[in-house]
């Protein structure tokens, strides 16, 4: 199973859409790592993902506040249990290192997450912000 953005996973919000693609190229990056056993390149990607979400993440949250959209909070919750599994998982591959079981949890979890949060509350934030005309914030 590949970590792959497609065109259902559309949000129809430009910078959203790209945030979106880049999270998807660096988590199957990340976890095509932890399989080969890449402690090299898993540390920066980490790294680089970690700092990416919490990015990705301010964007969205800016954005929700000023276009005052209603699930932000609910959104925001999502946003910080995904940073709270991130945490857990980067100590579980401190403590294991980049092993196949590692990979393959963080595959799952990535997997579940961006279909279940992007396919689900992005989509529905992109349909809200479509509907008011918002447009994001500068």
């Amino acid at each position: 199973m590949i970590l792959e953005w497609t065109s259902a996973l559309r949000v129809g919000v430009e910078q959203i859409d790209e945030q979106h693609q880049e999270l998807f190229r660096r988590a199957e990056r990340l976890v095509l790592a932890l399989e080969a056993g890449h402690r090299a390149d898993v540390d920066p990607l980490l790294r680089y993902l970690t700092d990416y979400v919490v990015s990705h993440f301010e964007f969205e949250e800016r954005w929700m506040a000023e276009a005052e959209y209603p699930g932000l909070e609910a959104h925001r919750d999502a946003h910080r249990r995904f940073m709270d599994d991130l945490r857990e998982r980067t100590r579980e591959y401190r403590r294991q290192g980049p092993t196949r079981q590692v990979a393959a949890s963080a595959r799952g979890w990535l997997t579940a997450w961006f279909e279940h949060h992007i396919a689900g509350a992005d989509v529905k934030l992109g349909h809200w912000l479509a509907s008011r005309e918002r447009h994001p914030p500068h």
